[in-house]
């Protein structure tokens, strides 16, 4: 009985040495790299920056999607979420709409 329980306490108190990953999903997106897309830039110079979009609308050829959320292994939810939509005419981008978190300043 005795050795029952400590095997029980063993599990109890090295349950809070579990590592737990970071999860990152998506394309990271910083206002920086957002600063470097313009109107008028090609599919083509965009993917440079952001990479390829995380959704493609198959109604829609001329719509990106970029996606981001990180959950640090400590967090129980979700800590940094941003996005951008992309809307092109043909090869060409028209319109850009972001939605980033604030910058972090160090101190």
């Amino acid at each position: 009985m005795i050795s029952r329980f400590i095997v029980v306490l063993c599990f109890v108190l090295s349950s809070g040495c579990i590592y737990r990953v970071d999860v990152q999903q998506g394309n990271e997106i910083t206002s920086e790299m957002v600063s470097q897309i313009e109107p008028g830039m090609s599919k083509r110079e965009v993917v440079k920056i952001l990479g390829f979009p995380l959704i493609n609308d198959p109604f829609n050829k001329d719509r990106w999607d970029y996606f981001y959320s990180l959950k640090p292994g400590k967090a129980r939810r979700v800590t940094e979420r941003s996005s951008a939509t992309l809307i092109f005419e043909g090869d060409s981008l028209k319109s850009i709409e972001a939605n980033l978190p604030e910058a972090k300043t160090e101190s």
